[in-house]
């Protein structure tokens, strides 16, 4: 009696995880654009500055944009990024 018991509690559970599999979906790719490294060169021509924060696999950046577009990775502590940010009328 109690083997039958087992068994028959087995057999639901097996059943009950085998019916939510069907119902189950993962989930999808979420895809991280960001600066996973940053340079110190200075950067010409920029229009706009965005902060970036450190969450792996991103690291502490700022994102300047230039006129033409293109977007950089840079040290925020570079010694050249507080004259930029005052310019933009932003402040670090």
């Amino acid at each position: 009696m109690r083997c039958t018991l087992v068994i028959v509690i087995m057999g639901a559970l097996l059943v009950a995880v085998i019916g939510q599999r069907g119902r189950y979906r993962r989930p999808t790719r979420v895809r991280t654009e960001c600066c996973t490294s940053v340079n110190r060169a200075v950067i010409p021509n920029i229009k706009a500055a965005k902060i970036q924060n450190a969450l792996p696999p991103c690291v502490e950046a700022m994102v300047f944009t230039t006129e033409d577009g293109k977007e950089y990775c840079t040290d925020p502590k570079a010694a050249w990024v507080p004259a930029i940010l005052r310019g933009l009328n932003m402040t670090q």
